[in-house]
This record gives C-alpha cells, sequence and structure tokens, in this order.
C-alpha cells in the first residue's frame, strides 16, 4: 500500500474528527459540568445550614415555653397595684414578730439615690420603701431571714445598721430601703 498525500490528509482528517469532538463537544459539557457541581455543593451546604436552623428552631420553642412558665410563675409572686398596702402590712408584722419596734416605714418616691431595675414604662414597676426598726440584733436577723422568705419580689438596696449601746448590748436601729415588684394597673 502506498501513502500519498491523499492518504495522510485521510489520516489526518481522521485523527482530527475525535479532537474536534473533543474540542467543540467534550470540553463544553466538561465546564457545564463542573459548574453545575459547584451548584449542587453551594446548595446542599445551603440546605444544611437550612437543617441546622429548623433543628434549633424546636429547641427555641421548648425555650420560649419555659420562659413562658417563668414569667406566669414569677407574675405569681408580684402584687397588684392595689395589693402594695397588704405588702407594707405584712412588713410590719414581721418586724413587731421578731421584737422590733417599728419607727417608720413610708414609700419614697423615685430619686437619684434609689436604682431601680423594673422599666418606667413597663407592665411591672418597683415601689421604693423606707424601713426604720430598732430592737435585737438577733430580732433584726430574724426579720431579715423572713423577709428573704416572703412569697413576694423584694430586694434590699441600702442598709445601714448602727449599734445603741445605752439601750444595751446587742441593741441596733436600722434603716433599710427595700424595693417591691409589682404589677402596674391591678391586673391579675
Amino acid at each position: 500500500m502506498k501513502f500519498g498525500i491523499r492518504e495522510i490528509v485521510f489520516v489526518v482528517l481522521l485523527a482530527a474528527i475525535p479532537v474536534g469532538a473533543w474540542w467543540f463537544v467534550f470540553r463544553p459539557a466538561d465546564a457545564r459540568n463542573a459548574e453545575m457541581l459547584k451548584q449542587i455543593k453551594t446548595k446542599q451546604q445551603k440546605l444544611q445550614e437550612l437543617n441546622k436552623a429548623t433543628a434549633t428552631i424546636g429547641d427555641l420553642k421548648v425555650e420560649i415555653n419555659s420562659f413562658k412558665e417563668a414569667i406566669n410563675f414569677f407574675r405569681t409572686k408580684l402584687p397588684t397595684e392595689k395589693e402594695m398596702d397588704q405588702v407594707l402590712k405584712g412588713v410590719w408584722r414581721l418586724a413587731e414578730a421578731n421584737n422590733l419596734i417599728t419607727k417608720s416605714i413610708r414609700t419614697l418616691k423615685p430619686t437619684q439615690k434609689v436604682v431601680l431595675l423594673a422599666d418606667p414604662t413597663g407592665p411591672y414597676a418597683e415601689q421604693p420603701i423606707s424601713i426604720e426598726l430598732e430592737g435585737p440584733f438577733e430580732g433584726f436577723y430574724g426579720f431579715l431571714l423572713a423577709m428573704e422568705t416572703q412569697p413576694r419580689i423584694m430586694r434590699i438596696q441600702q442598709m445601714n445598721v448602727k449599734k445603741m449601746p445605752k439601750k444595751g448590748e446587742g441593741y441596733i436601729h436600722a434603716k433599710c430601703i427595700v424595693s417591691v415588684f409589682f404589677e402596674r394597673g391591678g391586673k391579675d
């Protein structure tokens, strides 16, 4: 068999067909496939992030319910504005039960000296009360323990205790500012 120009051109054309097919068909298809795989990976990552986010939503619902239960519990500890006189009477009785002489119990207006924790525009408020007591230290200590176990939320902001040696050993004069938290508007 003779290899002339015609045969060489034929062999080159036969070799050029697969090269041309690779260049014009397979290479662009591979590029499209690579781009599609890249898009699939990014979408899978977004889907995994979404699955994680939806898993935490279930946990958030449980947390929200537990916070609602906690709010309801603390609401039972808050007197309404109408019940504040009962709270003051209760403090007076605690002082008497612990052999203390009540010099004064009065409500205070919020000033710069008294730090309030409640939002002034919110549904809950804080009423500072000034308490002045005299008596044995053991009675004052019992009074503080009894205040701590009260069903209402109270916070002692300031306390000043002075010894009164003229009245006897262990006799004190105490001034306290106690904040009582309550619900505004008399809502139940």
